[in-house]
């Protein structure tokens, strides 16, 4: 796939290998903090008012800070030095590795620019998605919303990269669950991915440790991530007079014909699938 993420490029380019950039990334998660665990520390907000704008965050498309000052639970000038503070602090995988001694601080320049050539052509401000989903105004808020819930829910930062038909699932598809948005102009949404994706995802929405997940529980996760990504496209479709309503997951879902929507993460493998009805 073209679109991918620093690390990745590093790994396809022979500077470093897959066990290089899972160090970097335990680094990067061991120092840089939430947003809501920084309001902690600086004594703007306390354990249960974060707790409760995360749970918020599943049902509306704001991010931590602004939903945060909309509930009244941090002042504006507040969410400022955090987000100061927040920067500050903040740990690109790029040096992650040069500390931890896998890409030298001398070349660590010259491989960003490399990276920034590569990525160039995808660099684009709005994705367009082929004709037949276009229709189907609820597929363009799945795409547009996946990246900002998988940050805001998991953690894990992703790239929306090509689409195109499919008609069978790809060799990494361990997990397939899908779920059903149903409106004028239907959309079976599936979200397939291989074990690491899946875990890391179920741990988020679960708490639990990788370890202490068994297989049904990592399907439950992703499902759970689905209804509400899922959730969140309807309403915003609802909100211009087109109501949709969401269905049951399908933890074994078919992919027999859609429009496969490659993504680009640094943990495992997974893409959306996307089917009108």
């Amino acid at each position: 796939m073209g679109v991918k993420f620093f690390g990745q490029f590093l790994i396809d380019s022979g500077e470093v290998d897959a066990s290089h950039v899972r160090e970097a990334l335990e680094l990067m998660d061991t120092e840089n903090h939430p947003l809501g665990q920084i309001a902690i520390a600086e004594g703007f907000m306390q354990e249960p008012q974060v707790a409760r704008v995360n749970a918020e965050q599943r049902r509306r498309d704001l991010s931590f800070g602004d939903l945060a000052v909309d509930m009244g639970l941090l002042e504006n000038e507040q969410l400022v030095q955090a987000l100061k503070v927040q920067l500050s602090r903040r740990l690109p995988i790029g040096q992650a590795l040069v500390r931890l001694g896998h890409v030298g601080g001398d070349r660590l320049g010259l491989l960003l620019d490399a990276y920034k050539a590569d990525q160039a052509q995808y660099d684009v401000g709005t994705l367009e998605l082929p004709d037949g989903l276009v229709s189907h105004r609820v597929s363009q808020y799945v795409v547009e919303l996946f990246p900002r819930f998988m940050l805001r829910v998991a953690r894990m930062q992703v790239k929306i990269g090509e689409v195109h038909r499919c008609s069978e699932p790809p060799d990494f598809a361990e997990i397939r669950v899908s779920v059903p948005i149903a409106s004028a102009r239907g959309v079976d949404v599936a979200l397939i991915c291989d074990l690491a994706f899946g875990e890391s995802l179920a741990e988020a929405a679960s708490g639990l440790d990788p370890a202490d997940l068994d297989a049904e529980m990592v399907a439950d996760g992703v499902g759970e991530f689905l209804n509400v990504l899922c959730g969140n496209a309807a309403s915003a479709v609802a909100k211009e007079g087109h109501p949709a309503e969401i269905g049951p997951p399908d933890y074994e879902a078919e992919l027999c014909d859609g429009w496969m929507v490659e993504i680009a993460t640094d943990v495992g493998r997974a893409a959306l699938v996307l089917s009108t009805f």
